[in-house]
């Protein structure tokens, strides 16, 4: 389409400069019939014959590779200083002898002279050459356009006089535009609308397949077509017949309803059959769209099915790793010593487990080391679910494989840690878990323990009315990051009804509405002002405390904890009885010498 428009372009400019030429020819050689078409019209004058000779210049070498655009502005430059002294010297009355140059003496024209510039061609004059200056600048071509549908408006106004029989502006001392010359400016204008092309107006409304663009296409040309016959039948037919008005009138309007039938009858076929195939394409696309969407229902109810028994497998088989996982945890706790009755064990041991989610990553472990020692173990898995929970398993076994081995937590958690830093490594994966073993001893009132990165647990001193966390000498990373790590053992003591308390994060990682955070600090506080609570109702209290901080009823993290309390020390009434034996031997001599013998 741009090369059509590129070569309508090229003829239409160079039929205006070949009408140029021509006009030029006959002013030389005396043959007028070549500037004005007619003897009875007026002919083009020289002057305008020269600026639509460098105006067609400039449009046809306009896309030549050693086009200059200097040389084009200059010839437009004095385009325009023609024009613009020919409207002076029309204002002003003052001649500037310019068209005086070209045509000394010229023949009259009616009451005009011939060879003169037409003040309403000098104005077109100005008009176009702004179009084709803005032509050849692309920022500007937007203006290019309207300027150019304002000459060819004018242009056609005085074609439209000559084809009525009475040229523009006749009868009077202002020179009329001659036919020639509306013709020359026609042609330019379209050289110019054609050079804009598609993209500006006033062609951008005609392109396309649009209903807007064939509607224009056709009433346009037809609007235009009317009114012309009727104007050319009026003026050249009914005028030179003696006929009633009505009658001319009556043919006058016969003639419109033929031409307006025929195009409204054409349009209304080519509108129709576009109306008609939309609706056929409309109705295909909403056949085809209601088959997609009833083949989509059913894949999305298979889908749906098919998601459904997935979504129950997994529930079974998560429900049954909880199951599995609840298993692995200590259903009873030991009891110190072994033979005694669990009221009466010398330590007692209190648990709350509440996972995040079908299965946790928490895990804890009592088991008995000893007659009177008992080994604690909780760990925190990163993260929680299932991975989380299988590494729980692992834990578990790791712990079961090396606990009759060595009785010291500090080698014993070293133990674990490398064995399960060789899994993770030959699973490829980066896991890690933090934890803490305690071993207690209710014989000698005294616990040894070792921490791997966990929260410090607290010891609740109830004999001395006061809480602390358990001082972390030697303190490691976590569990399964690297091998080589060695974990140290801290001993402390421990005495009758003081508690031991061990938990996860998940207790005091807890944020409120307004995203402030349950602290370490904050746990610390709310268990010590709860000392003297017996440590069930202690834990339910803390839980109760961190809901309310919360406004929540779950946690979003594993919560664990786990208490082992001091309730007597084994061995401690013998000893105090041992020591009041002593005594009384010592002094029972004493008492035989001075108790006299019977007589």
């Amino acid at each position: 389409m741009k090369m059509i428009y590129r070569r309508i372009s090229f003829v239409c400019a160079l039929m205006t400069g070949v009408l140029g030429a021509l006009t030029l020819i006959g002013w030389v050689s005396g043959l007028a019939v070549l500037a004005s078409i007619r003897q009875s019209y007026i002919p083009m004058a020289p002057s305008t014959a020269l600026a639509f000779t460098l105006l067609s210049l400039v449009l046809l070498l306009r896309e030549h590779p050693k086009f200059r655009r200097p040389v084009a502005e200059l010839l437009i430059v004095v385009v325009c200083l023609v024009a613009g002294g020919k409207l002076f010297e029309f204002f002003s009355g003052i001649s500037l002898g310019v068209e005086e140059w070209l045509v000394a003496d010229p023949a009259m024209f009616g009451a005009v002279r011939t060879g003169r510039m037409s003040p309403i061609t000098a104005l077109n004059f100005l008009l176009i050459s702004v179009a084709v200056l803005a032509l050849l600048k692309v920022r500007l071509r937007f203006w290019a356009g309207p300027m150019t549908a304002l000459v060819l408006a004018v242009s056609c106004v005085v074609v439209l006089g000559y084809l009525h029989g009475t040229p523009l502006l006749y009868g009077g001392t202002v020179i009329p535009v001659a036919l020639p010359t509306a013709a020359a400016f026609i042609l330019m204008g379209s050289s110019i609308i054609a050079a804009i092309g598609a993209e500006c107006w006033p062609l951008r409304g005609w392109q396309g397949d649009s209903t807007r663009a064939v509607l224009l296409r056709w009433f346009l040309p037809a609007v235009v077509l009317v009114a012309l016959a009727e104007g050319l039948l009026r003026t050249h037919f009914l005028t030179g017949w003696t006929l009633n008005p009505a009658l001319a009138s009556a043919l006058s309007t016969l003639l419109y309803i033929l031409i307006i039938s025929a195009v409204i009858s054409q349009v209304a076929r080519l509108v129709g059959r576009r109306i008609d195939r939309a609706e056929s394409e409309r109705n295909a696309a909403q056949a085809a769209l209601e088959a997609l969407n009833r083949e989509l229902e059913q894949r999305i109810a298979e889908r749906t099915r098919e998601l459904s028994a997935k979504n129950q497998q997994m529930e079974e088989e998560l429900t049954m790793a909880r199951e599995l996982q609840l298993a692995l945890l200590p259903d009873h706790f030991p009891s110190v010593p072994q033979s005694a009755p669990v009221a009466e064990s010398a330590l007692k041991f209190f648990s709350v487990y509440q996972p995040a989610g079908k299965v946790s990553g928490d895990f804890f472990s009592v088991f008995p080391v000893s007659e009177t020692g008992v080994g604690i173990f909780i760990c925190d898995v990163m993260g929680h679910g299932v991975r989380a929970a299988l590494v729980t398993s692992m834990m578990r076994a790791l712990l079961e494989q090396h606990s009759g081995s060595d009785m010291d937590p500090g080698r014993l958690m070293t133990q674990i840690n490398h064995g399960l830093h060789s899994i993770l490594k030959q699973a490829g994966t980066t896991m890690y878990a933090t934890g803490v073993m305690v071993i207690a001893d209710a014989a000698k009132g005294e616990f040894q323990y070792a921490i791997a990165g966990h929260p410090s647990p607290l010891h609740l001193k109830r004999h001395e009315g006061r809480t602390t966390f358990l001082e972390l000498h030697g303190r490691a990373g976590a569990l399964g990051l690297f091998s080589d790590v060695v974990f140290t053992t801290t001993r402390a003591t421990m005495a009758p009804g003081d508690l031991l308390m061990l938990y996860t994060d998940g207790l005091f990682e807890v944020e409120n509405e307004e995203g402030n955070l349950f602290s370490q600090e904050d746990l610390f506080k709310a268990v010590d002002e709860r000392l003297h609570f017996p440590t069930g109702e202690l834990f339910q209290s803390v839980l109760a405390e961190v809901h309310g901080y919360s406004q929540r009823s779950d946690f979003d993290d594993d919560v664990c904890i786990l208490g082992i309390e001091m309730a007597c020390v084994l061995g401690a009434e013998k000893r105090e009885s041992g020591l009041e034996g002593e005594k009384q031997n010592q002094k029972a001599p004493l008492d035989e010498e001075a108790v006299p013998e019977p007589v």
